[in-house]
């Protein structure tokens, strides 16, 4: 989904022990957005603002903003009332690092940094990337262990949307709805709760969602998209 995710290498102390890394929160703010992945921690408070859709990937399911691709990220957030508390999706939190599958296919992950962040030392504004007894730094152990919630989150997620999807009540956002029509990705399928599909479950189907976090996550999803109103061109 992030762009920038595509060009991040492994951090390694034998190649990286003289550089640090810069993080502009300011050239984030600046850029545009048409979705950004959310975790589910942070669903509850975005979709107060903002609308959720569900998103399916390579058979993996996930929730994402949808933003006003016209504007700005920061100009996004000063419409809601979440931007007063500087609101920004975990995903950018953690930038310029991710956790990828270890190269050597080895259960477990790998923290990387994305190259374009990578800088010497000696420039204004770069922290470091390791200590001095060859381990992380303490702002890079910080975004590990913000992406190590955001791959929990991200399982509890994929999980519960695979339920939802099994019990018949996701529903793919097709050119019909006319509400909807112009947030669509036709690069990915998104998806939205049929509210219809939920009151026609079974009282089994039902408490088993509630047990998996899924109908929590539906409810969520189902009531941020009054928000698509909110684009100024989508009116």
């Amino acid at each position: 989904m992030l762009n920038e995710y595509l060009s991040h290498i492994p951090l390694s102390y034998a190649e990286h022990a003289h550089l640090g890394w810069r993080f502009s929160l300011e050239q984030v703010l600046k850029r545009r957005y048409k979705w950004l992945p959310i975790s589910l921690s942070e669903l509850a408070r975005t979709s107060a603002y903002f609308p959720v859709v569900i998103v399916q990937q390579r058979q993996r399911w996930s929730m994402a903003v949808l933003l006003d691709e016209s504007l700005e990220l920061q100009a996004n957030l000063q419409g809601s009332e979440a931007a007063k508390e500087r609101f920004l999706p975990m995903c950018l939190q953690a930038y310029p690092f991710s956790l990828q599958p270890s190269a050597d296919n080895k259960s477990g992950a790998q923290l990387c940094v994305a190259e374009s962040a990578l800088a010497t030392l000696k420039e204004r504004g770069t922290l470091p990337l390791f200590g001095e007894n060859r381990q992380f730094s303490a702002s890079v152990i910080d975004r590990y262990h913000l992406l190590y919630r955001i791959k929990i989150d991200a399982e509890i997620a994929h999980s519960a949307c695979e339920l939802l999807a099994r019990k018949g009540v996701l529903i793919l956002i097709s050119d019909v709805e006319r509400q909807l029509t112009r947030i669509k990705d036709h690069s990915v399928p998104l998806y939205r709760i049929n509210i219809d599909a939920i009151g026609r479950l079974s009282r089994e189907d039902f408490a088993d969602l509630q047990m998996h976090h899924a109908m929590e996550l539906g409810i969520y999803q189902y009531s941020s998209l009054f928000h698509v109103n909110m684009f100024h061109h989508y009116s």
